[in-house]
């Protein structure tokens, strides 16, 4: 496996957070605070939201412009707020099963967890087993006992990958659900077909054969509009997953494809009343202007 590491794509370019890049996020906030109120006053259909979380740590905000990274202590509000509010927790597995049979009850919520960082273990399995909340980790197999992930670089704020004994252990901490994230975490766009093909099949298998149970449930890598387009969705179910979960922000219905499962970013910004509004929607215009103004179709 450490021979996929090598190719694995550099690291994200940096980005300044500065005076615009906070009244850029107040911006956001402002309108999503009136469409939070808009949506209070109508009435909308039971739906799914799915989270997704990366490394759960303290980070300075200049060391992670990407919001990667949610303090313990935020991440234990967050947990603490969707048990106190009555939030139906469960699995992607267990979304899907309710989705097909259009019985999702209301605020279902979904925990889910991208990459496997160390801080799966260390910080948020004992936040979730205190509130009893399920999570779905998405792992890439490759990095797995690397000393770091080859994508994002060595010189980040973020913890080590997990190691196979760790993840065992994991399982024994939570309820947890295991699915795959690639081997190398590349964006299988860009990648040839055979590539593709072994980036979904190796990682399954990988997991499977490692940790003795099924992995039904795939997450693009990056997982942006741009990154789950017809012919990858394609091929990862002709791999035999059930699912495969963006990073696009939207409510997930009976009608959602199911290989385009939307998910929530949540990051160190995400206060408790930020939190709130995402699980509320308010943010969801968002993404959806950032299609528009990269002029593509929403439709996948």
């Amino acid at each position: 496996m450490s021979a996929a590491l090598a190719v694995a794509p550099p690291a994200l370019r940096p980005r300044r957070i500065g005076f615009r890049y906070w009244l850029g996020l107040w911006a956001v906030d402002a309108v999503s605070l009136l469409v939070f109120v808009v949506r209070r006053l109508r009435a909308t259909p039971p739906d799914v939201r799915i989270l997704v979380y990366h490394d759960v740590i303290a980070a300075r905000p200049a060391d992670d412009p990407y919001r990667m990274t949610v303090p313990p202590a935020l991440f234990d509000r967050h947990m603490a707020f969707l048990r106190r509010a009555g939030y139906h927790c469960v699995t992607v597995a267990q979304a899907l099963d309710l989705l097909q049979r259009d019985a999702v009850p209301g605020r279902s919520v979904v925990v889910t967890f991208d990459d496997g960082y160390v801080s799966m273990l260390s910080a948020a399995a004992p936040v979730l087993a205190r509130h009893a909340v399920p999570a779905t980790l998405f792992v890439a197999a490759g990095h797995v006992g690397a000393p770091a992930f080859a994508w994002n670089g060595a010189a980040g704020p973020f913890t080590r990958p997990l190691r196979w004994d760790e993840l065992h252990a994991l399982r024994d901490q939570i309820t947890l659900e295991i699915g795959s994230h690639t081997v190398t975490h590349r964006p299988l766009q860009e990648l040839d077909p055979a590539e593709q093909d072994h980036e979904l099949a190796l990682s399954r298998g990988e997991l499977e054969t490692r940790l003795g149970q099924p992995v039904r449930v795939f997450a693009y890598p990056f997982g942006g509009w741009d990154t789950f387009p017809d012919d990858v969705r394609g091929r990862v179910r002709a791999q035999g997953y059930a699912a495969a979960c963006a990073n696009v922000m939207g409510a997930n219905t009976a009608a959602t494809d199911r290989f385009a499962l939307r998910r929530v970013r949540i990051g160190w910004n995400d206060t408790l009343w930020r939190f709130r509004l995402k699980l509320a929607g308010a943010y969801d215009w968002s993404d959806r202007l950032r299609r528009v103004l990269a002029g593509r179709s929403e439709k996948v």
